[in-house]
């Protein structure tokens, strides 16, 4: 009976340490595995960061496949295929893993992301929506929600979600941005209101708290200007004038009494703008709208003044040249010196820019007409490029002659 006793405890032992064995053998297996799966994780990470998409996907992709659930891996994978331009496999993935992970707010705000990229503004409201809901006081989620509904069109609803975003903004440069889109929609929504006299009172409100806001003022001088009340246009233009001379408002200052043929009545508003300054704008449209009132001495004398001051505005990184040649070039014309004119002009138009054109303060981008939004988003932000010195590429300085005004 002993000697059976220990027989059965032996083969007991046996067991346990084989099991014991077993158990280990297959837990090396799968940390191994678990190690090996972490490592193609990790080099997918690092073909993305370098730039091989193909082989970042490919390694993602297999790691995912393991792990549906590692939402830092599903997003990686999912902007390797977004910069590899596959943005429908990308929101299928997205889709796919959030029947997995639920209403992760992450995963949400992606799927928005994605939908916005993809020219889906409706979808993009509904799942920034629903992130919204989970972090209602999240800054980036109301700054995305915020550029969903504006690309929809749904100004009012942006502006109350602009609103949210600047109250729950800490960071001061994104508040202050935050303030200016909340000016923005402001005003879309005003201009574009289905009711007239609600969408002009709430112009003429923005323009109140806001007057250095350069679109409000254009689209309040504009309608002005439509309706033919030229005074109040004047005024408008005038007074944001006093404030900044932005190329834009002298430009339609202009247009407005050269439209009723009394071009003159914009010079007492441009010489103020002209002086006690040395801006570059005011001095080349006074001098311009002299030659369009006919006062062709009075231009000729503005000419010569910034042939003169030509080099000191190029070693501030101006350059007025194109629209110098230009003005001098309508002067000869008005002179009846076509020869003159036909140089004048044609250097004007192969000069490093082209004359009295636009660029965002913004972005850099540049246009040949004012418009209220640039194409990279920002409002207010267009200016003539010899106002934005900052702006101008480095080298563009040409060879300027003194150039011959005429007798």
């Amino acid at each position: 009976m002993f000697g059976l006793g220990a027989a059965v405890i032996l083969i007991g032992g046996l067991l346990r340490s084989s099991v014991t064995g077993v158990s280990g053998f297959w837990a090396s297996r799968r940390e191994r595995r678990r190690r090996a799966l972490l490592k193609v994780r990790d080099e997918g990470h690092r073909w993305r960061w370098s730039g091989d998409l193909e082989n970042a996907t490919r390694a993602l992709a297999r790691y995912v496949e393991r792990h549906p659930t590692d939402i830092e891996a599903v997003l990686a994978l999912s902007r390797t295929y977004e910069e590899r331009g596959e943005l429908e496999t990308a929101r299928r993935l997205l889709e796919s893993a959030r029947g997995t992970l639920g209403s992760e707010p992450q995963l949400l705000h992606e799927l928005g992301r994605l939908a916005l990229r993809r020219g889906n503004a409706g979808a993009a409201i509904d799942w920034l929506r629903e992130a919204v809901g989970h972090h209602p006081e999240s800054p980036r989620l109301l700054a995305e929600l915020t550029g969903a509904l504006a690309a929809e069109g749904r100004f009012a609803e942006a502006t109350q979600t602009a609103q949210r975003w600047a109250a729950a903004e800490r960071e001061p440069s994104r508040h202050d941005e935050a303030l200016r889109t909340v000016l923005a929609m402001r005003y879309r929504s005003a201009a574009e209101s289905a009711e007239p006299a609600a969408g002009e009172h709430a112009l003429r409100r923005l323009y109140g708290e806001a007057p250095d806001f350069l679109p409000t003022v254009v689209l309040l001088a504009g309608r002005a200007r439509a309706a033919g009340d030229v005074r109040t246009a004047e005024r408008l233009y005038r007074d944001a004038i006093r404030r900044n001379p932005h190329g834009v408002l002298l430009e339609r200052l202009t247009a407005l009494h050269a439209a009723s043929g009394q071009t003159e009545r914009a010079l007492p508003i441009l010489r103020d703008a002209c002086a006690g300054n040395r801006l570059p704008a005011p001095r080349l449209m006074l001098a311009r709208t002299l030659v369009l009132a006919g006062k062709h001495p009075a231009a000729e004398a503005e000419l010569a003044e910034l042939v003169r001051e030509t080099p000191a505005y190029r070693a501030e990184g101006v350059d007025i040249v194109p629209e110098r040649d230009l003005v001098a070039g309508e002067l000869a014309l008005a002179r009846g010196h076509d020869r003159e004119a036909a140089t004048l002009l044609g250097r004007a138009a192969t000069g490093a820019h082209r004359p009295f054109s636009y660029a965002c303060a913004a972005c850099g981008h540049e246009l040949a007409e004012w418009r209220d939004q640039c194409r990279c988003g920002a409002y207010g932000t267009l200016e003539w490029l010899v106002a934005l010195p900052p702006r101008r590429p480095a080298g563009s300085a040409v060879a300027d002659p003194a150039v011959a005004l005429g007798a």
